[in-house]
């Protein structure tokens, strides 16, 4: 006799609560179920999915030690920046896209944009803007909806014997550009994320959103200085202004950015740091509100977002 798969699940639930041996074997079939299936049993949305980062998988980090990372930090920058020479690549790559922006423009900047994906629906949604996503990979750049597109055309134009585009991207591929103009307002950059940010913050640029759209999370401790709230580049985030926006499925990790913010305001705020000017102070109010679940997923921004919408992972945004 088969089962349904409501019986199934019923069955097995039953087998987690009161078999302990039994949790491997749930905790399995639990965790590839649809959203639809969450859905229609409101007990097992509030469950893991094979995605779920929380406290039980990573502790949050010791408060003292967060803080005195973070205040480090906002103390140090300029040594760390003088210890760092900007990549020449990225260097390169902001040389050639500075002509192209229009300094009168806003601009949506998003950092560790992956395929792009984000980057194309915020141009969509900001024209008057100029949108530039960045990500340190050739690979994942040239993942891109409109690059792959284009890829089709050279097939077709290449079985036909037509040239390729007439330019150089036919020695080296389109993806290994420093930069792509998806649009008229929508730029592409391979560079390094704080070298990008240091370039910056030397125009006149006005950033009027800075999207983090699921982060590298680092879950492992040692590896915290690697998170963006932790790094030592930390404070040029809060240089660059705008309204920062980012997404996770940790919730636990948008927590700790919102300490980060109010740890640096304690920085600036102390009097033997007022020579500093308190680039925090502006994010601490909405810092202090933290991060809300996303509801809203009729549409998904990244390919992360996409994936964890399909399993019926939870997600979450902190808006600062």
């Amino acid at each position: 006799m088969f089962l349904s798969l409501n019986i199934r699940v019923t069955l097995q639930f039953i087998l987690f609560v009161m078999i302990p041996s039994r949790t491997k074997a749930f905790s399995f079939t639990f965790r590839t179920l649809s959203t639809t299936t969450r859905q229609r049993y409101p007990i097992l949305s509030s469950m893991s999915t094979r995605y779920t980062i929380n406290d039980e998988v990573c502790a949050p980090i010791d408060e003292a030690e967060l803080r005195k990372i973070v205040q480090k930090h906002c103390r140090s920058l300029n040594i760390f920046l003088d210890n760092r020479p900007i990549a020449a690549h990225t260097k390169d790559a902001f040389d050639q896209i500075y002509d192209k922006v229009d300094p009168s423009r806003d601009i949506i900047l998003d950092s560790g944009t992956g395929t792009g994906r984000s980057t194309l629906l915020l141009g969509e949604m900001y024209p008057e803007h100029t949108v530039i996503g960045v990500d340190r990979s050739f690979t994942r750049l040239s993942r891109n909806a409109l690059e792959n597109e284009k890829a089709e055309e050279v097939v077709i134009a290449t079985s036909k014997g037509e040239s390729h585009y007439g330019n150089s991207d036919s020695d080296t591929g389109s993806s290994q550009r420093p930069f792509q103009a998806l649009s008229s307002n929508v730029f592409l950059v391979r560079a390094e994320l704080t070298d990008f940010w240091r370039l910056m913050l030397q125009t006149d640029w006005n950033v009027s959103h800075h999207y983090m759209l699921y982060p590298n999370p680092y879950p492992k401790k040692n590896r915290i200085k690697k998170r963006f709230y932790a790094h030592p580049s930390f404070p040029l985030i809060l240089q660059l202004g705008g309204q920062i926006v980012l997404r996770s499925n940790w919730e636990g990790y948008l927590k700790e950015f919102t300490d980060s913010v109010v740890y640096a305001d304690e920085f600036y705020q102390s009097v033997e740091n007022s020579n500093f000017e308190n680039v925090a102070l502006k994010y601490v109010k909405n810092a202090t509100i933290g991060p809300k679940e996303r509801i809203d997923k009729s549409i998904a921004w990244t390919n992360f977002e996409k994936k964890y919408d399909d399993v019926g992972e939870k997600t979450y945004e902190l808006v600062l």
